[in-house]
């Protein structure tokens, strides 16, 4: 046996083992057939995808970006001053 034709018997056994074990019923489906099921059934969209606009920014460094992240500290101080504040005006 040819080392590609034990890797094919390798990959066919480890795949049956794991169907087995996920309750599959009878022998393992062929791993060609369920391939090809998958991609036959595969929708497509007709109209390209919009690329996001984090990357958008990424990819031209010399535009502005669109948002600007805060930092975690200044989230965490104004959480406190309305904290602060909300026990100040309750009393």
């Amino acid at each position: 046996m040819s080392e590609a034709e034990s890797k094919v018997a390798a990959v066919r056994e480890v795949y049956t083992s794991y169907y087995r074990e996920m309750g599959g019923l009878g022998t393992a489906p062929d791993l060609e057939a369920a391939a090809a099921s998958a991609t036959k059934g595969a929708a497509r969209s007709p109209t390209p995808r919009m690329t996001p606009p984090a990357r958008l920014a990424a990819a031209a460094p010399d535009r502005p970006a669109g948002r600007k992240s805060v930092p975690a500290l200044l989230i965490f101080a104004a959480m406190v001053a309305l904290i602060v504040a909300y026990t100040f005006l309750k009393n």
